[in-house]
């Protein structure tokens, strides 16, 4: 019979534990060091994987522990927190008590695999030398007794150095930028075979840059794993995710497909949904009302164009367009946001009553608005030549508007188009994560309005010499309302951040999870 782990020409179907941990580090709907929401991608993802049919998993959540499964395992994964440090301190799931210990060390007597991901690779000195004998590498945090870090933790962004590209773990894993926090400088048993490092990473050689490794211990038995996975975003990376994936089953002793393990990531509602823990992911419905063949140099086709396309890495958003004002006043019973990317200078109608009635009831009863960049102008006294378009309620709406007049302190106006630093200057889920940036657009400034608001994003004007607010997020009524000043042309939405922003404005506004990272390229 074939050990554990050997190339089985008659394979049999491999037995799966995952330990999640109770998720840690701020709300719930961050992401970060949520373990139970990793877990779960990670059962799903190596369900619909090529060897989907040849793998049992049992995901057991909150720090549970699943001593029958255990006995059983072909591999053991553990997500969850680590001890660094302590007292209080609560050491990775698969350590925290001696009895759990003993277990884990009899499944790997047997030639079971354990796979450690981020925190949980982190491990006391008294317990180092078998740790490394059941998984390969640690985070070695304590030396002499005290706390004195010999690994490292840097935030970095940077692409994959494959150390091994012949090893089976590797195949598939593709090498795009991932900014992660990355632990380094691992400690690592003498027959561990470091995978892949980080050049960004401080450190003298690829060993002390090395984030993930894969072992075959001389016993029989695999250990694999990575200091990767900060978030539930990090598994957008394609590479980790196919990292991952690979590893586990590698470990498990299962033999992989010549590409590895390709499977694309699905978010956390789909997931739930998959695994009987949640209803299907309902669709996000917007209606855009986009301008027309007039005031042409406006570009509405084309940021219209650009938003549908930063909407598109969101699978639940789907859009219908309107150029007609008109069509509003029957478009929004089926909608859950209303996008305002459209301004009626020099036409009196500006938006009919039967519009204007619909538009204020579908807010007010909780329906979301996206007022971009020169909306902010329409259905105004000072509007020149539709004077008569005027609408008091849409001062409500959009809380800062562009005056026409010169008024004092004087009439609106902006910067001419050209690239400039925006700053995020508020905490809030539609910015959370997000890096200042540069984006060519044009840079409002003097808009008036007496209503509060708290500005998310804003830039220093060159004619103005202040900071300009460019972002801000209220409520009207029940409803939801997003301002951007942002947005005179597709450039804009050349910069990840803002395609980002375009993305979490629409599912924020619907009072639905936010989805993607911040920080995209």
């Amino acid at each position: 019979m074939n050990p554990l782990g050997a190339t089985d020409p008659h394979p049999r179907q491999r037995r799966l534990v995952i330990l999640a941990g109770r998720k840690s580090h701020g709300p719930d709907d961050n992401g970060i060091h949520d373990y139970p929401a990793q877990a779960r991608l990670l059962e799903d993802a190596l369900r619909r994987s090529q060897l989907g049919p040849d793998l049992e998993v049992l995901r057991v959540e909150d720090d549970g522990w699943p001593a029958a499964a255990i006995a059983n395992a072909d591999c053991v994964v553990v997500i969850s927190d680590g001890r660094d440090g302590g007292p209080p301190g609560v050491d990775a799931s698969h350590l925290a008590t001696p009895a759990r210990s003993a277990m884990v060390a009899a499944a790997v007597a047997r030639g079971a695999g354990v796979v450690p991901v981020h925190f949980a690779t982190f491990a006391a000195e008294a317990e180092l030398e078998r740790v490394l004998h059941w998984q390969g590498a640690a985070f070695q945090w304590e030396q002499g007794g005290q706390r004195d870090w010999y690994s490292r933790i840097n935030w970095a962004t940077g692409v994959f150095d494959l150390l091994a590209a012949d090893h089976p773990v590797l195949r598939g894993v593709g090498t795009t930028p991932l900014r992660e926090e990355y632990y380094h400088r691992l400690a690592f048993h003498p027959a561990a075979v470091p995978l892949l490092a980080v050049r960004a990473l401080p450190g003298e050689g690829p060993r002390e840059q090395a984030v993930a490794w894969a072992m075959e211990r001389p016993g029989g038995g695999r250990g694999f794993g990575t200091s990767m996975g900060h978030s539930l975003d990090s598994l957008r990376h394609d590479g980790l995710r196919t990292l991952l994936l690979n590893g586990v089953a590698w470990a498990a002793g299962a033999t992989l497909p010549d590409q590895g393990l390709q499977v694309p990531f699905a978010e956390r509602e789909a997931v739930n949904h998959r695994l009987g823990l949640g209803p299907a992911p309902a669709p996000l419905r917007v209606a855009v009302l986009a301008g027309n063949a007039a005031h042409r140099w406006h570009n509405w086709a084309e940021t219209t164009a650009a938003l549908l396309r930063a909407w598109g890495d969101d699978p639940r958003i789907t859009a219908r367009v309107h150029t007609d004002p008109a069509d509003l006043a029957t478009a929004l019973a089926d909608r859950d946001v209303l996008v305002l990317n459209w301004c009626n200078w020099g036409d009196p109608a500006g938006m009919p009553a039967a519009s204007r009635a619909a538009v204020q009831t579908f807010v007010e009863a909780g329906g979301g608005a996206f007022v971009h960049h020169f909306a902010n102008g329409a259905c105004h006294p000072s509007l020149p030549g539709a004077a008569a378009s005027d609408w008091p309620w849409y001062r409500t709406l959009v809380r800062r508007v562009w005056e026409h007049r010169d008024l004092a302190p004087g009439a609106s106006g902006h910067d001419p188009c050209q690239a400039f630093q925006v700053r995020v200057c508020a905490p809030h889920p539609l910015v959370a994560g997000l890096p200042d940036f540069v984006v060519e657009d044009e840079l409002y400034w003097r808009q008036h309005g007496a209503l509060p608001i708290t500005p998310l994003l804003a830039a220093r004007s060159a004619q103005t010499g202040a900071d300009e607010p460019l972002v801000w997020a209220y409520e009207v009524g029940q409803g939801r309302v997003v301002q951007s000043l942002l947005g005179h042309s597709a450039r804009t939405y050349e910069v990840g951040a803002l395609r980002a922003l375009a993305r979490r404005v629409v599912a924020w506004c619907a009072r639905r999870p936010l989805h993607g990272p911040g920080d995209g390229p």
